[in-house]
């Protein structure tokens, strides 16, 4: 049977990779705050906070990050997954009808 919504197929896909790159990226946005509030806390001063509540400031958006950047990417990919569980979903129910309509017939 030919494959129909290949767009959506495509759409899915997309998200999925999406999905995975924003996880890996909110991963290393995590590090590299991480890595700044160790390397010490004068980088925060630009943001208005003193060196040693910038340590505590770092470790905070680092966790943040990983945190939203996890939930951010497990959407992503889940939404991928919706679509490719509905297309089957869409093919299933296509498949039992064209059965049925056989079994009608005979």
């Amino acid at each position: 049977m030919k494959k129909r919504f290949g767009v959506l197929q495509t759409i899915a896909n997309v998200l999925k990779v999406l999905g995975v790159v924003v996880g890996a990226l909110a991963l290393l946005g995590a590090l590299v705050t991480f890595v700044l509030a160790f390397a010490g806390g004068q980088i925060w001063s630009t943001f208005g906070y003193d060196a040693d509540s910038g340590f505590y400031v770092g470790i905070v958006l680092a966790l943040a990050e990983i945190v939203f950047g996890a939930m951010y990417a497990l959407f992503l990919y889940g939404y991928g997954e919706l679509i490719l569980l509905l297309l089957s979903l869409e093919e299933n129910t296509n498949k039992t009808a064209v059965l049925m309509d056989k079994m009608a017939k005979k």
